[in-house]
């Protein structure tokens, strides 16, 4: 793994009414943008499948939408971001994985953005900057053991 560097010419990807947001400072994306670039990249973004744990140390489900949850489309991926060299998040499927386990279901497609394409969608100016020192103060102290993809609930790679 490597480390990142800034980009300089960086530009927030600002919501605009009725976009999904996810997240809060300083890494808060915008999901329906991020939505919109895969179905448009479908060949540059991996699918794959996320296990479903059981929910993790401070998981809360209170913020969802419980008359959504029986809706939420399991056929739909979900979209995980490799947040730092450990640790992919999901940022696009709260509701899905919350019916998943209520299911029993154990996995889900999931889409993963890498490292450099989640971050084109950060909303705030400054994410971009602070995201290069978070990742790359993580790539000092990451395990060397590289794991499966991605759980949510335990969130290990």
């Amino acid at each position: 793994m490597r480390k990142l560097k800034e980009n300089p010419n960086f530009k927030p990807c600002e919501p605009v009414v009725g976009d999904e947001t996810l997240g809060g400072y300083p890494f808060r994306w915008n999901i329906t943008r991020a939505a919109s670039w895969i179905e448009e990249n479908l060949d540059q973004v991996e699918l794959s499948v996320v296990q479903i744990g059981p929910p993790g140390q401070g998981a809360d489900s209170a913020h969802l939408d419980e008359d959504f949850i029986p809706q939420a489309d399991l056929s739909k991926p979900v979209i995980m971001a490799w947040m730092r060299p450990e640790f992919f998040r999901l940022i696009d499927g709260n509701h899905r994985v919350a019916k998943a386990r209520r299911l029993g279901i154990s996995g889900l497609p999931a889409y993963y953005l890498t490292e450099e394409q989640h971050r084109q969608f950060f909303t705030l100016a400054e994410a971009d900057r602070i995201y290069v020192d978070y990742w790359n103060d993580k790539l000092k102290t990451m395990k060397k053991d590289r794991g499966s993809w991605g759980v949510v609930g335990e969130s290990r790679v």
